[in-house]
């Protein structure tokens, strides 16, 4: 299917044809329809035909005044073309009938010849200076205009970071402060298809029929303005048969104007239906693509900002994923030198070990196994909570079997140190995931093992809070510094006064995610020199108690 359709290149014209263009354009007078003429023959008649009916009670100066703001009312209302018509035929008319010999063209006294002369070259003037400052105060207007209209369509643009917030703002400016029936933004799609990237109103079509699609591609591979006209949509309409085709936007004048910047074509923008319901004039042309160049720029800004975020993000997971195998490194080369070393003096032909050495040797092995699980069940965790996939299976369980199942599991790392117990008594079941509680609370007991010195105090509690139960890990070591302590959370931070102590630096952050997984919320008290108390808490109003 051909659609016929006229084109305006948005390339400017050679230097020298568009200065000759612009001096004949200023040469001759703007153009005004045959009715602005017309007008000018019936006003230049009807005042004459007036004035011939009171000739006796007007003298020379009277008719030359009257027909002077003939020229001046024809000057502002139809502009200098009509203008200097009704001087002359003004002229012609005070000839004919208010100069005497009456109805005759001959002027019988020499002042009345340079009366008449006078009068035709102030009625020139005067009327081509009122419709040249007519002319300039509506292009004052139309700039006026245009400069408004641009700076509201404009407005949105500046603030938009989001793609399709920003696709979504182009069109419906279009249409809300410029007045189209409806606009859509055409993106490249494939090879050589484009696709309806935003539309406004809602009823705009979402697909594009052939003609569209051609007409789209055109002005994308060519970077021209094309206009599809009323008698396009109805050609079109006559000759269609498939019914089952894209349909078309609303029967009425369409503009297609590329949006490109200087070193590439983003897309075009298709305007139906202009504001004064007929063509697409070149005002309109000009005023649309000022916005258009406008809406590439803020494209353009959308997408550079797109490209930093997502290089952030690249730089931000090499930087995590270097993080975590200097942090990991050593916990993972540790227990494996251990369980290494064990296995093969176990496993040494050479030496007969005694049952003692050997069961050391095999708790060495159980120890070391249980801290690699541990690290692999944390990052597993960490990969799950970054990926937003955790999930909990709650259920109703006892706090105090908890923190007594934790304390066995923590005894043997904590044998050099003062650990201790407390909850409180007559605790209600709390609804939970055990599993991750637990490894929450063997976190939190392992760092207060890790960063205090061998023989501080560490105690494990639980007890009761309004709305919930708070367990806490607090040790008597040497405390975090207050500026340090909002970041301790944060995944691989490490404070610099425990560089010299092994660890990854996800521990905590991985128990802030479980805590919060199981509707609690977790945090840390330090006091510089007093040491460290970190608690969390399991919500109780999360579901009814079992019987």
């Amino acid at each position: 299917m051909s659609v016929d359709a006229s084109r305006r290149s948005v390339a400017a014209p050679p230097t020298g044809a568009r200065r000759a263009g612009s001096l004949l354009r200023r040469a001759l007078p703007a153009y005004r329809p045959p009715s602005h003429y017309l007008g000018a023959l019936l006003a230049v008649g009807g005042v004459t035909a007036a004035m011939v009916v009171a000739r006796d009670r007007l003298d020379v100066l009277d008719v030359a005044l009257l027909f002077l703001m003939l020229c001046l009312a024809s000057g502002v209302a139809a502009g200098s073309g009509p203008a200097a018509l009704v001087a002359v035929l003004a002229f012609l008319a005070f000839n004919f009938f208010f100069i005497p010999p009456y109805y005759t063209f001959a002027v019988a006294e020499e002042h009345n010849a340079l009366t008449l002369l006078a009068f035709l070259g102030a009625a020139l003037v005067t009327g081509q200076l009122v419709a040249r400052v007519q002319e300039r105060t509506s292009v004052a207007i139309r700039e006026q205009r245009r400069t408004a209209l641009l700076a509201e369509l404009n407005a949105t643009l500046v603030h938009e970071v989001d793609l399709d917030a920003a696709l979504t703002a182009i069109v419906e400016r279009v249409v809300s402060v410029y007045g189209a029936a409806s606009c859509r933004l055409l993106l490249p799609e494939g090879g050589d298809g484009v696709r309806v990237a935003a539309r406004y109103p809602a009823s705009a079509p979402a697909g594009i029929d052939d003609a569209g699609q051609a007409m789209g591609r055109r002005v994308i591979a060519r970077r021209e303005a094309a206009t599809r006209t009323v008698a396009d949509f109805g050609a079109q309409a006559r000759q269609g048969t498939d019914q089952t085709a894209t349909p078309s936007p609303e029967p009425g004048a369409a503009l297609y104007l590329p949006i490109a910047t200087a070193d590439r074509v983003i897309g075009a923008l298709e305007v139906v239906g202009p504001p004064n319901g007929t063509s697409f004039g070149d005002e309109d042309e000009r005023l649309l693509t000022g916005f258009v160049d406008q809406a590439a720029l803020a494209l353009e800004r959308v997408r550079l900002f797109e490209e930093e975020a997502r290089s952030a993000v690249l730089a931000r997971s090499d930087e995590l994923k270097s993080s975590l195998l200097a942090a990991v490194s050593h916990d993972l080369r540790t227990p494996l030198a251990t369980i290494k070393a064990s296995v093969t003096s176990l496993l040494d032909p050479e030496i007969s070990w005694k049952d003692e050495a050997r069961d050391e040797f095999l708790h060495a092995i159980d120890e070391e196994t249980d801290r690699l699980a541990l690290l692999v069940d944390n990052l597993l965790d960490l990969s799950k909570i970054e990926g937003g996939v955790l999930h909990s299976e709650r259920a109703w369980y006892d706090v105090t079997e908890l923190v007594a199942d934790v304390a066995g599991r923590l005894a043997a790392v904590a044998a050099a140190h003062q650990f201790s117990t407390d909850v409180a008594a007559d605790l209600p079941l709390a609804w939970f995931d055990y599993v991750q509680i637990r490894q929450v609370l063997t976190n939190l007991g392992e760092n207060a093992v890790k960063y205090t010195p061998a023989g501080t105090p560490i105690v494990l509690a639980a007890r009761r809070v309004p709305g919930a139960i708070e367990l806490s890990v607090a040790d008597r070591g040497p405390g975090i510094d207050a500026q340090v302590l909002p970041r301790i959370f944060d995944k691989f931070f490490r404070a610099e006064q425990t560089g010299r102590v092994a660890g990854s630096g996800i521990g905590l952050s991985i128990s802030k995610g479980l805590v919060e997984a199981n509707g609690g919320q977790i945090r840390a008290e330090s006091w510089r020199g007093a040491g460290t108390v970190v608690r969390f808490t399991l919500p109780l109003d999360a579901a009814e108690p079992p019987p």
